[in-house]
């Protein structure tokens, strides 16, 4: 069964996954909280230090579930949300 997940920019079938395991299964699961909380949600459901590209997309997701799939003009995409 495909995630509703996947319907985030830079969020495939594995991050899905990801996003699943560590408590945030949809979208609505994602609004609200942090992208740095999500992040370690992750780094402890896989029980191990992820890349940071993941938390980038983590800030994405978040921005997205808050704001009814909206995205600025400027961060479309999982690196525009890099430090």
């Amino acid at each position: 069964m495909k995630s509703e997940l996947t319907k985030i920019p830079g969020i495939g079938k594995n991050m899905a996954e990801h996003l699943t395991k560590a408590g945030f299964p949809t979208i609505e699961s994602l609004k609200g909280k942090k992208a740095d909380d999500v992040y370690a949600a992750d780094c402890i459901a896989q029980n191990s230090t992820l890349d940071r590209c993941v938390l980038y997309c983590y800030r994405l997701a978040v921005y997205y579930a808050d704001h009814d799939g909206q995205l600025p003009e400027n961060k479309l995409n999982w690196y525009d949300w890099k430090d």
